[in-house]
């Protein structure tokens, strides 16, 4: 199966040689303020090198459209890994939104005109998705397609269970399983961590600004639950965990 065969790539290599590189929007992307994205904290529990390239305000679509996946593709090796999270920036239309996708969940498409005069045939997100992990593999790396997390306030009414995601946790799934790459649901790692917290703890105590971003505290927790998810999956990257990341409790539901 062409993914294991990656895998064993990834693995026969030097820890040395391995690199991770990271793909996605604000809520993963360094920041210099009191908030923080989880790709910072991230490369404390990882013993290879974390290169984060995710962008504030991006979406699956703006991040193909402006060259920055293209970018990352550039310093991808044979046997690199590259996290690709999305789903926070993708909502809307793209008759309104230069972020948004098409609706739906294959081939369809939209042509718009952007503010520039630009014309632009919108697809689906789980086409952008796809298109992202048929380039890394065409590159030898191997593609780790994760799925939003959830913001501050995405609780039930009783304020005990981070409720229903959105439909861009499924859309990343379906990417995922269309291309036979691995997946890790974030968004149900997050929320098992959030909701052995309780309300009182996350929100909005670790979202200093809106329900969206994390502090440094927050982004810490996100960032740990990405771990743990890794491990409760048996993804390979749990074997390249420092001692910090093998210290993370492994709680799996």
């Amino acid at each position: 199966m062409r993914f294991n065969t990656l895998l064993t790539v990834a693995l026969a290599s030097t820890a040395s040689a391995v690199k991770i590189l990271m793909a996605g929007d604000s809520t993963m992307a360094q920041s210099s303020t009191n908030i923080q994205g989880w790709g910072t904290p991230f490369a404390q529990y990882m013993n290879l090198s974390v290169t984060n390239l995710a962008r504030g305000g991006r979406s699956a679509r703006s991040y193909t459209r402006e060259g920055l996946f293209i970018a990352l593709l550039s310093q991808v090796s044979a046997g690199d890994y590259v996290i690709i999270e999305f789903g926070h920036n993708d909502g809307g239309s793209p008759s309104t939104s230069d972020r948004a996708p098409t609706a739906g969940t294959g081939n369809e498409t939209t042509t718009v005109t952007l503010s520039d005069g630009t014309v632009e045939v919108v697809q689906t997100f789980v086409t952008y998705e796809r298109n992202m992990v048929k380039a890394v593999l065409a590159k030898g790396g191997i593609p780790v397609l994760a799925s939003q997390t959830p913001n501050g306030d995405a609780w039930n009414t009783e304020k005990t269970k981070i409720s229903t995601p959105p439909r861009f946790v499924g859309y990343a799934e379906l990417a995922a399983e269309d291309e036979g790459v691995a997946y890790v649901d974030h968004w149900n790692w997050v929320a098992v961590a959030y909701e052995d917290l309780g309300y009182d703890n996350v929100y909005p105590k670790l979202f200093p600004n809106d329900h969206t971003h994390t502090s440094p505290e927050g982004a810490d927790i996100v960032a740990r639950a990405f771990v743990n998810g890794l491990r409760c999956v048996g993804h390979p990257l749990a074997n390249s965990l420092t001692a910090a990341g093998k210290a993370i409790p492994k709680v799996c539901s």
